[in-house]
C-alpha cells in the first residue's frame, strides 16, 4: 500500500475513533441526566408522600376531638389543633409560640418538662381556670405528654401533649354526687320524725287522743311527702333514660293544652279555693291543640300552678296560664301576683332539691324540691326552653317556648 493510501485510512480510523468516543461521552452523559433525572422525581414523590402523610396526620390531629399540640424539645410549639384554641380560649394561631404562652398554668408545664426531662410519659388531671375576656372559667382537664420521634429528611424527637376536656363529666358527676347527698337528706327527715311518733306511740308516751291524732295526722302528711320525693325522682330517672335513648320516656300524641290545664286545675280545686284565689285562662279562641306526651304536660302544669299556689298565702292570688302561636312555634306563661322569688335565687331554681321558701312557717311540710327540676326536663325533651322572671311582691312569670314541631300541620 503506498504511503499517500494508509495515511488517508489512518485518518479515517481516527475519524471513526473519535465519533465512537463522542457517541460514548455522549451516551454517559445522558445516562447521568436520566439517572439524576429520576432522582429528582423520587425526591420529588418522596416530598409528595410526605406532605400527604403531614396531611393525614394533621387531619387525624384535627380530628381528635382533644386538645393536641406537637412541641420542640425546646418547648416551642411546632403543631397546634383548633380545640387548643377553643380549650384555652385564645384568639391567636398557638404555632411557632413557646408552650408558656399558650398554656397559662405553671403546673401543667412543669409536667411537660418533667416528660421531657425524664423521658417518659406523664398523666395527671388538673382543674385549670381558664381567663376569656377576664371571666374566669374552671376547667377539669386531663393532661396526657409523652416523647415521640418524627420521621422523615429531618427526623427530630418532640413531644405529644394531649389536653383532655373533662369538665362536663366532672360536672355531671358532681351532680349525681349532690343528688344521692340530697336525697338522702330528704329522704330521712320525714323517715326521722315518723320513726319518732311511732317510738312514742308503741311506748305509750303519748296517751292523749287529740295528741294521738295529731301524731297520725303528721305521720301520714310525711309519709305523703315520701311518696312524693319517691315518684318525682323516678320521673326525673325517666326523663334520664329519655336522654339517653332520644324519645324512649316520650308518647307523643294531640291534645288540647286548654282542657290539660283545666284538668290539672279541677284537681287542685280544694288548694285554689282554700286560697281564695282566681285563675285567669288565655288560651286562643281557635283551639290549643299541640303534639307532646300530655302525661309529663300534666305534671309541667301541676307542678307550677301548685308552687303558685303553696308559696302565697296572702290574699287576692291571681294566677293566669296563656298561650299564644306564632311561626316561631307557641309559647305558653304560668304568672301569678304573688310574693315573688328573689332575683340572686332565680339562676338556681331549676335545680334539684333547691328551695326558695323563706317565708314558710316551720309548720309547714316542705315540697320535694324537685318539681322545677322535673318541669324544665320534660319541656327540654319536647325540645323547649322555660324561663322565669320575677319582681318581688308584684308578679312571678315562667315563659315556655316550644319549636313549630309541636303544633300539628292542621292547626
Amino acid at each position: 500500500m503506498s504511503p499517500p493510501a494508509l495515511t488517508t485510512w489512518l485518518i479515517l480510523a481516527l475519524l471513526v475513533i473519535a465519533v465512537l468516543c463522542i457517541r460514548m461521552i455522549r451516551l454517559q452523559q445522558e445516562g447521568r441526566e436520566q439517572q439524576a433525572a429520576m432522582r429528582l422525581e423520587k425526591e420529588k414523590e418522596n416530598l409528595r408522600d410526605e406532605a400527604r402523610r403531614n396531611e393525614m396526620l394533621e387531619s387525624i390531629l384535627q380530628g381528635l376531638g382533644d386538645a393536641c399540640l406537637i412541641v420542640d424539645l425546646s418547648l416551642q410549639v411546632i403543631f397546634a389543633n383548633e380545640e387548643v384554641r377553643h380549650l384555652f380560649r385564645t384568639q391567636f394561631n398557638p404555632v411557632g409560640k413557646k408552650l408558656f404562652e399558650v398554656i397559662p398554668d405553671h403546673r401543667l408545664l412543669e409536667l411537660i418538662e418533667r416528660c421531657r426531662n425524664e423521658r417518659r410519659s406523664v398523666e395527671q388531671a388538673y382543674a385549670i381556670n381558664v381567663n376569656p375576656g377576664g371571666d374566669n372559667i374552671e376547667k377539669h382537664i386531663i393532661l396526657n405528654a409523652a416523647l415521640i420521634r418524627i420521621p422523615g429528611p429531618r427526623d427530630r424527637e418532640c413531644l405529644r401533649v394531649i389536653l383532655r376536656d373533662e369538665t362536663e363529666h366532672h360536672e355531671t358527676e358532681q351532680i349525681r354526687k349532690d343528688f344521692v347527698a340530697n336525697a338522702s337528706h330528704e329522704l330521712r327527715t320525714p323517715l326521722s320524725i315518723i320513726n319518732g311518733y311511732l317510738e312514742n306511740l308503741i311506748e305509750g308516751v303519748i296517751e292523749d287522743p287529740a295528741m294521738m291524732q295529731k301524731s297520725l295526722v303528721t305521720m301520714q302528711k310525711h309519709g305523703t311527702r315520701l311518696a312524693r320525693i319517691v315518684e318525682d325522682m323516678l320521673t326525673i330517672s325517666r326523663f334520664e333514660s329519655a336522654g339517653q335513648h332520644e324519645g324512649a320516656a316520650l308518647r307523643s300524641s294531640h291534645f288540647e293544652c286548654a282542657e290539660c290545664a283545666q284538668d290539672v286545675l279541677d284537681r287542685l280545686a280544694p288548694v285554689i279555693e282554700e286560697k281564695a284565689a282566681s285563675i285567669v285562662l288565655e288560651f286562643p279562641p281557635e283551639g290549643s291543640t299541640m303534639a307532646g306526651d300530655r302525661f309529663y304536660w300534666d305534671q309541667v302544669f301541676f307542678n307550677l300552678i301548685e308552687n303558685a299556689l303553696k308559696e302565697n298565702s296572702r290574699a287576692g292570688l291571681v294566677i293566669k296560664v296563656g298561650m299564644k302561636r306564632s311561626p316561631a312555634g307557641i309559647e305558653l306563661w304560668i304568672e301569678d301576683n304573688g310574693v315573688g322569688i328573689p332575683r340572686s335565687d332565680l339562676p338556681f331554681i331549676f335545680k334539684r332539691f333547691y328551695r326558695v321558701a323563706k317565708h314558710h312557717s316551720q309548720q309547714d311540710i316542705k315540697g320535694t324540691g324537685l318539681g322545677l327540676s322535673i318541669v324544665r326536663r320534660a319541656i327540654e325533651a319536647h325540645g323547649g326552653t322555660i324561663f322565669a322572671d320575677s319582681v318581688p311582691g308584684s308578679k312571678t312569670v315562667f315563659t315556655i317556648s316550644l319549636p313549630a314541631e309541636v303544633i300539628p300541620a292542621a292547626a
